[in-house]
This record gives structure tokens, sequence and C-alpha cells, in this order.
């Protein structure tokens, strides 16, 4: 739970200012401490969240006035939702008893960040290339 929490802190921090400009300033290291990579983690994980939302506005927005559309769309975001945070619990799985810190240790905030990012890429990807690139509708 603790590391839930460190990711939870660091993408609280990480609303006040645009995750971009953060990324550049803390320069992350591939050398640097384990909490500035769970840090840059966090702030790639920010800026591919993000991306996801522009890209969702843009799918909205061509959707235009059509309600039916917009909910089934807005349904299937929220299995996506669902299927991502099951894949990451197969992906590392807990065990009653067992938390984040002694199965996975100090990496595991970091680890945990990149693969939500790359999921969360992939599904702005998958918006993109049905809804936006020249797609029919």
């Amino acid at each position: 739970m603790k590391s839930i929490a460190a990711i939870a802190f660091a993408l609280l921090w990480m609303a006040s200012a645009k995750a971009a400009p953060q990324v550049d300033a803390i320069q992350c290291d591939p050398q640097g401490s384990q909490m500035e990579l769970n840090t840059c983690a966090a702030l790639r994980l920010s800026a591919a969240d993000d991306e996801l939302n522009a890209t969702w506005r843009e799918v909205l927005a061509k959707i235009g006035n059509r309600p039916v559309a917009i909910a089934k769309l807005k349904a299937a975001q929220r299995l996506w939702i669902q299927l991502r945070d099951a894949d990451l619990e197969a992906r590392f799985p807990l065990e009653k008893g067992e938390t984040e810190r002694t199965q996975y240790g100090s990496i595991h905030p970091m680890e945990l960040a990149d693969a939500k990012a790359a999921f969360t890429r992939e599904r702005t990807r998958y918006l993109r290339s049905i809804w936006l690139d020249d797609a029919i509708h």
C-alpha cells in the first residue's frame, strides 16, 4: 500500500505543473536514485494520461451529437479501464498478506507506472487509429 501511496503522492505533486517541463527539469537519469526513477515514471504516466485525455476529447468532438455512440464509447472506455487494471494485477500479483513493497521492492512504483503508461499509450493509439486517422464512421 505504501507504494500506491507514493505513486498517488507523486501524481498529485505533478498535477500542479505540466508534465513535460518537469521531466526535463528532473532530467530522468537512469543512474538516479530509485525515488527519482519512480518520480520520472510517474511523470511519464501523467504525460501518457494527458495524451489519452486529449485524444478522448478529439474523439468525442468527432462523434458530435450522437448520444448512443457516445454512451457506447464511454461504456467501452470503462471496460478498458477494468481490463487495464486486471492486467496490471495479473502482472504484479499479490498473495493474501503480501505487500507491493515486500514482493516487488522499491522499484515497484516505477514498474507499475511504466506498465500503466504503456497500456495508456496503446489505448491512445487504438482510439486514434479507429476514430481519428482518416477513419470513416
